[in-house]
C-alpha cells in the first residue's frame, strides 16, 4: 500500500514537473512589418515571430511555400471570414512537389518571417477587419497548430483616386512622402492646424477619416449608404475635392491666424481635442473653440468629426 502511494506520488510529481516545465511554451505573434495606408488589393506585409518559452528544444518544419506552414484568416468585426485569395486557393489544391526544411529553436530563441496578407486573402472590401494567424508545426494537415497569441487590427480605405492618393500623401514643399506617425490626439490636431496655415492639403488631410467626417452630417449619412461601393468611392473622392476647395465643411478648412490648446481627453480609443482658434479680418477678430473628435485605428488617430462655438469677436 505504501508502495502504491509512494508510485502515485511520483507521477503526479512528474506530472507537475513536466507542466512547469511547460508552463511558457512555444508562443507565434503576429506583427506589421511596415503599417502603411491600406487601400484594396494593397500588399500588407504581415512578420510571423515563433518564439520557445518552454524549456525544451523545438523543432518544427518550414515550408518553402510558407502557404504550407501557416495561414492567414481575415474577419470583419461582427466575425464573417473573407473569401481566400485565388493564388491561395490554387497552391493549397495544386499536385505539387513539397519542400521543407527543419527549424531548430532552443529555449529563449525565436524566428521570424514575412508574408503577404494578400496571398491569403481577397482584400477587395473596405472596413475595418480583423487578423489572425496560425502555424502547423508539421505543416498543413499534421495534427498539430499553434494559434497566434494576438490579432491585429486591419483598415482597409476606399482606394478614392488611384494614382492620386499617392499625390495626397506627398508633402508640396519637399515632394517627399508624407508619413503617418502615432502622434498623440492633441498634436494630430496641431499637425492638421498647421497644414491649414502652410496652404498644404497634403498636410491638412493627412490625418482626417474622410469617410467619417462625410457621415457625420445625418443627411449625407443617408444618401451615402444607400449608395453602392462604387458610387460610395467616387462621392467620397468628391468629397475630398469640396473640402479642400472649402465648398464643403468650410469651417474645418477655415485657415486660422492662431490657435491655442484648451485640453485634451482621450482612452485608448476616442478622444476630444479643445482648440481656441482665431481668426483676423480687416475690422475685426473671431475667436472660435473647435472641439475635434478624434478615432484610433492601428495606433494612429484620425479626425472624424468636429463641432465650433463662437466665443467672440474683436
Amino acid at each position: 500500500m505504501i508502495r502504491m502511494r509512494q508510485a502515485v506520488a511520483l507521477v503526479v510529481l512528474t506530472w507537475l514537473a513536466h507542466g512547469a516545465l511547460f508552463a511558457q511554451p512555444v508562443s507565434l505573434s503576429l506583427a506589421y512589418e511596415d503599417k502603411a495606408i491600406y487601400v484594396p488589393g494593397s500588399d500588407v506585409l504581415i512578420t510571423f515571430t515563433i518564439r520557445n518559452d518552454s524549456g525544451r528544444t523545438f523543432r518544427f518544419r518550414l515550408a518553402e511555400n510558407r502557404m504550407f506552414s501557416v495561414d492567414l484568416e481575415v474577419r470583419t468585426l461582427t466575425n464573417q471570414a473573407l473569401p481566400p485569395a485565388r493564388q491561395f486557393t490554387t497552391q493549397r489544391t495544386s499536385n505539387q512537389q513539397l519542400y521543407f526544411r527543419d527549424v531548430t529553436l532552443e529555449p529563449g530563441e525565436a524566428f521570424s518571417f514575412t508574408e503577404n496578407l494578400r496571398h491569403y486573402v481577397d482584400l477587395a472590401e473596405t472596413g475595418v477587419f480583423v487578423v489572425r494567424g496560425r502555424l502547423y508545426p508539421e505543416l498543413v494537415g499534421g495534427e498539430a497548430t499553434i494559434e497566434a497569441v494576438n490579432t491585429l487590427s486591419l483598415t482597409i480605405q476606399p482606394d478614392l483616386r488611384g494614382d492620386e492618393l499617392v499625390r495626397v500623401r506627398v508633402d508640396q514643399e519637399t515632394g517627399r512622402i508624407l508619413e503617418q506617425a502615432a502622434l498623440p490626439p492633441d498634436e494630430v490636431v496641431e499637425y492638421m492646424l498647421a497644414g491649414l496655415q502652410r496652404g498644404s492639403w497634403n498636410r491638412f488631410s493627412l490625418y482626417l477619416d474622410l469617410e467619417g467626417l462625410l457621415l457625420s452630417d445625418p443627411v449625407r449619412s443617408r444618401a451615402y449608404r444607400r449608395m453602392s461601393q462604387p458610387q460610395q468611392r467616387e462621392r467620397l473622392a468628391l468629397y475630398a475635392e469640396e473640402l479642400e476647395e472649402q465648398l464643403a465643411d468650410p469651417q474645418l478648412s477655415a485657415v486660422p491666424t492662431d490657435f491655442q490648446m484648451v485640453r485634451t481627453t482621450y482612452d485608448p480609443n476616442e478622444a476630444t481635442v479643445v482648440m481656441d482658434l482665431r481668426f483676423e479680418y480687416p475690422r475685426f477678430t473671431e475667436v472660435k473653440r473647435y472641439t475635434y473628435f478624434l478615432r484610433r485605428t492601428d495606433a494612429i488617430w484620425y479626425i472624424y468629426d468636429y463641432a465650433v462655438t463662437n466665443l467672440a469677436t474683436e
